[in-house]
């Protein structure tokens, strides 16, 4: 593509619905994944080389959109982009398609993981390192998020329970595939034949699949997105879970089902930590010196909003318990 600035500029620019990436649907029919990044940014063009691998990596499995060029960083598009297919069709009804998003995760996870050398991460101890994560969210964010003294308590209640488990769960072998991370559903859409695909390939890593398949369906998930809006009962959840199951094979099915509980209560707080860095971070003014800085700028006030008043009803105390209630 000789100009692709051009190209881009021509193009129609979707909404956007998050803070690492725009999208703008090309004239010729494909999609330009555009990274945000700063100007100068040294780490901009290793980020983008490590999703084009994930792209292409997922590609045999036929539920991910296929790369079909990488743009380098350049003045004007300081993060690149890559040109992928862009995949007709909407977010997933719930629960109805619940089955649709099963399948391809069953599908994404069924492929061999990357070769030793690959740059697409590998998380060895996927229990260990999300409680990691968990942390430094909580240390970094939380009081500052959360403003209710009782919300605050039940978080740290589940976190001190989870650091509980770590003493024994953190050192059994736990299944590996490859995994998704981000598998909200207003990730995945789904096309007139029905199947879903899933479309952000960001944070694409050798980790835990039971992290992917309660992200698919938690609440703080389901509501993040405002297509699809939903919370799902106790017997959806099963069923999805039942779905994945007997799509991967019993040995494979075996081996991860006692980890689907104590991963979905740490994906619970992984994801209620993810929205108090979200809080914290776009609502403070802008500090040019960190990159790492998330921002809500460049998304509508109508999606903003949304965003924030799902965020605030996530740090209701009655919200938090009737979540903890699935396990407890």
């Amino acid at each position: 593509m000789a100009d692709i600035l051009a190209a881009i500029g021509e193009g129609e620019a979707l909404p956007a619905t998050g803070t690492a990436h725009g999208h703008v649907r090309l004239k010729d029919g494909r999609l330009a994944r555009i990274a945000y990044a700063y100007e100068d940014d040294p780490t901009a063009a290793a980020r983008l080389h490590l999703q084009a691998d994930a792209f292409r990596h997922l590609a045999p499995a036929g539920r991910s959109p296929r790369l079909h060029e990488i743009v380098e960083p350049r003045p004007g598009l300081p993060g690149g982009a890559l040109i992928v297919d862009f995949i007709e069709g909407r977010a997933p009804h719930l629960p109805d398609e619940l089955e649709a998003m099963a399948e391809t995760l069953a599908r994404l996870h069924s492929l061999p993981l990357p070769v030793a050398g690959s740059p697409i991460p590998r998380q060895d101890n996927p229990f260990r390192t999300t409680l990691d994560v968990v942390e430094e969210g909580a240390r970094r964010f939380l009081d500052t998020a959360v403003a209710d003294a009782g919300a605050r308590a039940e978080i740290v209640e589940e976190l001190e329970l989870m650091r509980e488990l770590a003493k024994t769960l953190a050192h059994r072998p736990q299944p590996l595939s490859i995994a998704l991370a981000d598998t909200h559903p207003g990730n995945f859409i789904v096309d007139r034949a029905g199947l879903a695909w899933f479309v952000d390939l960001e944070k694409v890593h050798v980790g835990s699949p039971a992290i992917d398949l309660a992200h698919a369906t938690l609440p703080t998930s389901t509501l993040w997105h405002p297509d699809v809006g939903k919370v799902l009962s106790l017997a959806e959840v099963r069923h999805f879970h039942e779905t994945y199951l007997a799509r991967i094979g019993e040995t494979r099915a075996a081996e991860l089902h006692p980890w689907l509980q104590p991963m979905r209560r740490l994906t619970w707080l992984r994801t209620t930590l993810f929205m108090a860095r979200w809080k914290v971070q776009t609502e403070a003014p802008r500090d040019p010196s960190d990159p790492s800085q998330w921002s809500d700028a460049g998304l509508s006030p109508a999606m903003r909003d949304h965003l924030r008043s799902r965020i605030a009803l996530s740090f209701e105390r009655k919200t938090i318990r009737s979540i903890r209630a699935e396990w407890l």
